[in-house]
């Protein structure tokens, strides 16, 4: 099982997620920073790093809820 800092670790190595802040773990803003850059996002560049991200945050998301320990 994980633990919740390994999702921290596992973010912070993932190249997606390169131009948000991880530090310190809070998923939530995480989602919102990039959801609020998907808003802004106006070239197909810009486009396709936001969906990078988002995938990474989906595959986050699948592992916290298989994979870490709920004390």
């Amino acid at each position: 099982m994980l633990i919740a800092e390994d999702l921290l670790y596992l973010a912070e190595r993932a190249r997606a997620l390169e131009g948000y802040p991880v530090y310190p773990w809070d998923r939530e803003r995480l989602w919102a920073d990039v959801l609020a850059a998907q808003m802004e996002a106006r070239t197909r560049a810009e486009r396709e790093a936001v969906a990078e991200a988002r995938g990474a945050l989906q595959i986050l998301d699948a592992v916290e809820r298989h994979f870490v320990r709920r004390d």
